[in-house]
């Protein structure tokens, strides 16, 4: 007799740096769910964050991943959080975090970046806590979501004001008001210690939306509002165990709903500072502009996602501007 080696739904997506699509069979529910290690480490890390700031990037990359992966076409999208919050550092027209912005491109990969006043967000984490949220560090502003399938189609952009704690909040905002689909979303970015007491990124995320149910006479009023219980007491840690797998954690939460977890993809960090195309970027800018990055006789270009400085000799930015 052939022994059965399909693997149970707690041995499903437990690896890193992967998001999944699931359903539930018994309830008009589906969702995805993602985690990150190495990944949101990566991105992360690049750069010197506070831990506030930090947290906000790493959720902007999960709502980019989790919302992105259901994209039924090749494209991208973007997701970017902009304010001002004058009153954070006491001097005006300063913000705490000007913006965040973090894209998907299907197939390839995700990356994120914030801008922030070290001084600003310095004082609110002094007066709010170390995680004071979304719509205390940008202050008034918007939350915006952009769809890009290529250089030949229009881009499709949703706005919405940022509303709650979380850029969470604000996505569940934009789906009520823009797409009119119940919706509701959990991220969780966090540090845990590693081998010489250093610390590394983690994140974790989940999101489920309500489905039509057709007109059956069976069908339950109550289903959808059912199954957002049982998912709002899904706790951080969970999110951010790696020991947890995706598939254990839906199987906690919903084993009862026949819960379904598609093949999950894995993701990676990808950004588009190729040397080639930068140089090319470069030899587009003015005389002017070049004189005022040049450092130590090299055109100096910093990649705002990477935190990497690309350094080129002038010889190589004329050589692309001809190409």
């Amino acid at each position: 007799m052939a022994e059965n080696t399909t693997p149970s739904l707690g041995e499903l997506g437990g690896a890193d740096d992967i998001v999944a699509a699931f359903q539930l069979e018994r309830r008009p529910v589906r969702g995805r769910i993602a985690r990150l290690g190495p990944v949101a480490d990566k991105i992360l890390s690049a750069h010197d964050y506070p831990d506030s700031v930090g947290a906000l990037a790493g959720e902007a990359v999960l709502l980019a991943l989790l919302i992105g992966d259901a994209l039924k076409f090749e494209g991208r999208l973007i997701v970017q959080a902009s304010g001002r919050n004058e009153s954070a550092s006491g001097i005006e027209g300063r913000g705490a975090v000007s913006f965040v912005v973090a894209d998907y491109t299907t197939g390839e990969g995700v990356r994120a970046f914030a801008k922030y006043d070290a001084e600003a967000v310095a004082a609110i984490e002094a007066e709010h806590g170390p995680r004071p949220g979304a719509e205390t560090l940008l202050g008034p502003g918007v939350f915006a979501m952009t769809i890009d399938q290529g250089a030949d189609t229009d881009r499709y952009q949703g706005v919405v004001e940022i509303d709650g704690p979380t850029l969470a909040a604000s996505a569940e905002h934009y789906f009520r008001q823009s797409e009119q689909v119940p919706t509701r979303i959990r991220l969780a970015v966090g540090q845990e210690m590693v081998a010489g007491g250093e610390t590394r990124w983690r994140a974790g995320g989940a999101l489920i939306q309500k489905i039509a149910e057709g007109e059956a006479e069976d069908a339950d009023p109550d289903a959808f509002e059912n199954a957002l219980a049982l998912f709002e007491t899904t706790e951080d840690a969970e999110l951010l165990d790696p020991d947890v797998s995706a598939g254990r954690l839906l199987f906690r939460l919903f084993h009862e709903d026949g819960v379904r977890l598609y093949e999950s993809r894995s993701v990676e960090r990808r950004c588009t500072c190729e040397r080639e195309r930068l140089a090319r970027i470069l030899a587009s800018f003015s005389d002017d502009d070049q004189a005022h990055m040049m450092q130590d006789g090299e055109i100096v270009m910093t990649c705002e996602y990477c935190n990497i400085d690309w350094k080129f000799a002038p010889e190589e930015v004329e050589a692309a501007g001809r190409n």
